[in-house]
């Protein structure tokens, strides 16, 4: 029915209805209301037909369509002037939204609650800092504070967002104390803050006291353990999600990707693949949505093969980041002429690489020695694929000419290289050194990885084992001397292994696993026995 033949009610309803899932042309729909509405001067104070195609107009992505709108409104008021500024921060225009908030302010209305939490989820995405946030995020707050508004439980979590996002943390949490009424999703918001400031024990604590937990309250948790690299615990909050004494919530598709780079993290491939086994239960890939965490967490957890059956058992789903995660494990495990056969495949596909796709590519050609290929596919980057070289590229290069042994060409590249090399660079390059014994070059890395990284004795211990290799004992023992003087230790050997779906960790040194009298019983066990033999 065309916009013209509609009374105001129905006309009201059918701008609510206009949304994305109504179809590829409600923004026509859109444009013929917007002409109704100003042929027949509707866009006056206070009227709910033009604040309600701005809203629409927000959700249809056209911020464009709506300020034009905004602007033919003679006098808008207060609920006008919120929907343009949620169209303008809907469309990642946060500068436009608090403008639109300082204009409101300007002409003498003062917002309501639902001004308030528009303009401060806009200080949010303000600027690329934290600090760009900082400020509109504390003058909206001073505003709360000053106009004696009371902030309802929208604002007070949006506040405890923007103070979050500028690493006021103490802040955050004490208006989050101060909240009279907390919804689930204020406790959400204060937890994923703890939690993307690596304060995961904060985070836990808040996590117990929640009255209910959500799907998001678990992954949020979750996550945070493996962003710390706490993959085990990760794995464990995991466990107790699905215990069915636990709780009534049900993981969904983020829940079973962060858990299986847990499983990738930590290692646990009997986890993984109980994991595998629990989302083809619940029937939870059927659209191949986590087939690349799956052939992810294979490949780093050494099953290359089960990561080559869940790629290749859906072809026509595979989209650039399952190409680059199977290249990538194909390179970890020295399959070189596979993983570049992939790359091949993938072109031949219609996929163009990203960086990542390269740095697997690179890698690949390092573990299989492929020192040619490996320089052009370096070298033809910018041209080939509009990619410039990032220090992970070149850092691919330094080792695999570190491996083959051409030192002098790595270390000219090292010293001509466009971006500054870190330590990562000058590692790889010192542990070529000590592989082909370069004593020489190997004290120029060692002496810089020691400078970027003061406190890692890493290099000084790979220095000493060079001097000890060609017999240097006087230099042998000047390097000891300095990491006495400077009280540095190595970090002590670390083994772990997985039975029954639990990691035993082993410490060079160490005797705080539980079993330790019983492991150490058997193996004197073993070693009576072998020499008794």
């Amino acid at each position: 029915m065309h916009p013209l033949t509609l009374s105001s009610t129905a006309l009201l309803r059918l701008i609510k209805s206009l949304s994305p899932a109504a179809g590829p042309r409600a923004h026509l729909t859109a444009a013929a209301i917007h002409c109704l509405l100003f042929k027949e001067g509707l866009l006056h104070a206070g009227a709910h037909l033009p604040t309600a195609l701005l809203s629409a107009y927000a959700s249809l992505g056209r911020p464009w369509h709506a300020r034009d709108l905004f602007d033919e409104m003679p006098e808008p008021g207060l609920v006008a002037r919120t929907a343009m500024a949620r169209a303008h921060a809907a469309a990642g225009q946060a500068s436009q939204a608090l403008a639109v908030f300082g204009e409101m302010l300007a002409d003498g209305l003062l917002p309501d609650n639902v001004a308030l939490a528009v303009a401060l989820a806009a200080c949010q995405r303000v600027g690329s800092s934290s600090a760009a946030a900082k400020k509109p995020g504390k003058m909206v707050h001073a505003l709360i504070v000053t106009s004696g508004v009371v902030p309802d439980v929208f604002v007070s979590t949006e506040l405890i967002r923007v103070y979050g996002e500028c690493g006021e943390l103490s802040v955050s949490r004490r208006v989050f104390d101060e909240m009279p009424v907390r919804s689930t999703v204020s406790w959400n918001a204060m937890v994923h803050q703890y939690v993307r400031h690596s304060n995961v024990g904060a985070a836990y604590k808040l996590f117990l006291a929640m009255p209910r937990r959500d799907v998001v309250s678990w992954n949020t948790m979750i996550a945070g353990y493996c962003l710390v690299g706490r993959c085990r615990e990760a794995l464990e909050l995991f466990r107790q999600m699905v215990s069915p004494s636990s709780c009534s919530v049900d993981p969904n598709g983020p829940t079973m990707s962060t858990v299986l780079a847990a499983c990738a993290g930590a290692g646990c491939l009997e986890t993984g693949i109980w994991i595998h086994a629990y989302i083809d239960r619940n029937r939870m890939n059927n659209d191949g949505s986590l087939d690349r965490s799956l052939v992810d967490m294979y490949a780093k957890c050494g099953s290359i093969e089960k990561a080559l059956q869940v790629f290749e058992k859906a072809p026509g789903k595979r989209d650039l980041y399952s190409w680059t995660t199977v290249i990538c494990g194909l390179a970890m495990h020295g399959r070189a002429s596979d993983a570049l056969r992939m790359f091949d495949m993938m072109q031949d596909n219609g996929i163009r690489p990203d960086d990542v796709t390269l740095v697997g590519v690179l890698n690949a050609c390092a573990h299989g020695g492929l020192v040619d290929e490996g320089l052009h596919h370096f070298y033809s980057m910018e041209e080939k694929y509009a990619i410039v070289p990032k220090i992970e590229h070149h850092g691919c290069i330094i080792d695999l000419l570190g491996r083959v042994g051409r030192l002098q060409e790595a270390y000219s590249m090292i010293r001509t290289m466009p971006i500054k090399p870190n330590a990562v660079i000058w590692g790889a390059f010192l542990n070529a050194c000590k592989v082909h014994s370069d004593v020489e070059l190997g004290e120029i890395a060692a002496a810089e990885v020691s400078r970027l990284d003061p406190n890692d004795p890493w290099a000084r211990v790979m220095l000493s084992s060079m001097y000890a290799k060609a017999e240097d004992w006087s230099s042998l023992a000047r390097e000891r001397k300095e990491m006495n003087s400077l009280q540095m230790k190595k970090t002590p050997g670390c083994s772990s292994i997985e039975l029954d779906g639990e990691v035993h960790e082993f410490v060079a040194g160490g005797f705080q696993h539980p079993h330790l009298g019983e492991i150490c019983t058997t193996l004197e066990n073993i070693e009576a026995q072998t020499q008794a033999s």
